[in-house]
């Protein structure tokens, strides 16, 4: 496939994949269904969460595009950065779709109880100027989550990434000084079991508008072998099992009878993997927050400083460090 049709029919399938998910999140949106059940009431099918999406989690579920100014990277695209001129930014976009597919709330207390949910995103990583592919990845996780307390979430989940990178790299249609090697094509395939919580440390102070931190930490762990989602794989390495992740995030509203003013919000985020000797990496992010519903469904326009392996997942084993604007919506 020359580079020009490839090109094209990347293109067809990004504008398929963002209609498609449009139409499920309208779908999805629609189709909430309530059925009480004595003490308890079935909700099946809606937007709505009780475990929170990270604000500054720069592989978590949510819709979003971004320009990023690269400042550093261990890879090229003979953009002459080697030679002491700029290096061209990347273009993202991350079409997503985040589904609670059954929630269990107690009716004496509907801030609590347990639900099922899965996520999917699709990263899509452009040049900028060009507007061509370098990159497109998969992000899908199936979930179990809850809250015993209004101040504590938990989160067990199958966790998935992969990446799909256009064949004009090992083909070399596309110059890079970048080393490719074509049978590592689909290395960076993760599929791991995560265990996560959050804590609202202020909760406790009994007045909702100080309530505005929250802390996070995950832990993923990846265990080979199959269960009734699929198979699990560790690739290229057989002996990287673990990694962690962990963050704090602030948001302060304007006004709390008012979802029309917003707020602000800056939140930070550090994770490490076994497959890059622990190597840290760091997201740090700050803007305007816009909430339909306070902590739910938030609209963001920010500002971020991110440091650490290469957010391309095809290039997991190597380095960038950029500065980025973005709008976010949190599915």
């Amino acid at each position: 496939m020359d580079r020009v049709k490839k090109n094209r029919v990347m293109k067809r399938y990004f504008m398929i994949t963002i209609g498609f998910l449009s139409l499920v999140q309208i779908s999805a949106q629609d189709s909430t269904f309530l059925i009480p059940l004595k003490k308890w009431n079935l909700k099946i099918v809606g937007l709505d969460h009780m475990y929170p999406t990270y604000l500054a989690d720069p592989l978590g579920n949510r819709f979003e595009a971004a320009a990023w100014f690269m400042q550093y990277a261990d890879y090229d695209y003979t953009d002459e950065i080697n030679q002491g001129r700029v290096y061209r930014g990347h273009l993202t976009i991350y079409p997503a779709i985040r589904i609670s597919l059954l929630q269990f709330r107690p009716k004496s207390n509907p801030k609590l109880g347990i639900e099922g949910e899965m996520g999917i995103m699709t990263p899509c990583h452009m040049r900028q100027e060009s507007n061509d592919f370098i990159g497109l990845d998969g992000v899908y996780y199936f979930a179990i989550a809850g809250n015993p307390t209004e101040w504590l979430h938990l989160r067990f989940s199958k966790h998935h990434i992969c990446t799909h990178i256009g064949d004009e790299f090992p083909r070399r249609i596309t110059t890079s000084v970048t080393d490719m090697n074509p049978m590592y094509k689909q290395g960076p395939t993760m599929d791991d079991l995560r265990f996560a919580a959050s804590v609202r440390p202020l909760w406790f102070l009994s007045r909702p508008e100080l309530d505005f931190l929250m802390v996070y930490g995950e832990m993923g762990y990846f265990d080979p072998g199959g269960d009734f989602l699929g198979l699990r794989k560790i690739v290229p390495n057989s002996y990287a099992y673990m990694n962690y992740m962990g963050g704090m995030e602030l948001e302060y509203y304007f006004s709390r009878t008012s979802k029309w003013l917003g707020g602000v919000f800056a939140a930070a985020n550090v994770s490490t993997y076994q497959q890059n000797g622990f190597a840290k990496n760091i997201n740090v992010t700050a803007g305007y927050i816009l909430p339909q519903e306070h902590d739910k469904l938030r609209l963001r326009l920010g500002v971020q400083y991110y440091n650490g392996r290469s957010l391309v997942n095809e290039f997991f084993n190597r380095k960038e460090k950029f500065i980025g604007v973005f709008f976010a919506f949190d599915v």
